[in-house]
């Protein structure tokens, strides 16, 4: 089983490239994975130094269950973080859309040719699930992942893959929160976190928030249900945070 790359992380989701630019400026190297030939494009252009150098790397495809092939992505120009494969994903706020094709990729066909990273972030808009389960099949683990935490099953997936310790966060909150000085992942980078952005990760996300699956499934149905019942009162949306006890160290 092939180990995680200490300073490989993955972005797949990468909508303007916010995340990428925190973990290139930290240091890491990164796999950026992107559906809109546009945002790969102005990202690339952006930090051209950074692909020349191979410390970026922009993967043009949306992650479905098969690689190689070519399906339909729909934009969603008001809101274009919701962009999605699936239609009623990008037209959950009454949007119109526009529909383009773009080629796929899987998950093990990315760690197969870029290996494995440490921390692997995900947020693609419908398809968080499917790229939880094809960890989970894969077999391969970096040591953090995270989440949209859009469904229990993502919960399951993670908690099947051997993660025993998550935490959510809130992405609603980002402003709020800083880069811990000195830092605990890679270099020290001063960021003022938005909602576009996933924030921190891995050993610099509050020490005290891990928690076991049970409890954090918990807490996720408690935000869910209010949220349902009272959208003001269960405010923003929640990533879900995986590791390994032993990657947190002592």
């Amino acid at each position: 089983m092939s180990a995680p790359i200490p300073d490989l992380v993955y972005d797949i989701g990468l909508h303007r490239g916010l995340d990428t630019e925190f973990y290139l400026r930290k240091g890491f190297r990164v796999v950026a994975v992107e559906a809109r030939p546009d945002f790969c494009a102005d990202v690339t252009a952006r930090f051209a130094a950074e692909v020349e150098a191979g410390r970026l790397t922009v993967v043009h495809a949306a992650l479905a269950p098969r690689g190689g092939e070519v399906v339909s992505f729909f934009v969603n120009d008001v809101k274009d973080d919701w962009g999605s494969t699936e239609r009623a994903w990008a037209t959950k706020g009454g949007h119109e859309v526009t529909e383009i094709t773009v080629p796929t990729v899987t998950l093990p066909e990315l760690f197969d040719r870029h290996g494995v990273p440490r921390y692997l972030k995900c947020d693609i808009e419908g398809m968080d699930e499917e790229c939880m389960r094809q960890l989970l099949a894969d077999g391969r683990r970096p040591d953090f992942v995270s989440a949209e935490a859009s469904s229990f099953d993502i919960f399951a997936y993670l908690r099947a893959c051997g993660y025993d310790r998550a935490q959510l966060v809130n992405q609603a909150f980002h402003w709020a929160t800083h880069p811990p000085q000195p830092p605990l992942e890679g270099n020290y980078a001063a960021a003022s976190f938005t909602g576009h952005h996933s924030g921190l990760f891995g050993r610099e996300l509050p020490w005290d928030r891990w928690s076991d699956f049970a409890e954090i499934t918990g807490r996720w149905y408690d935000f869910v249900s209010l949220s349902r019942r009272d959208g003001l009162l269960a405010h923003g949306w929640l990533d879900v945070h995986a590791c390994r006890a032993e990657s947190l160290g002592g």
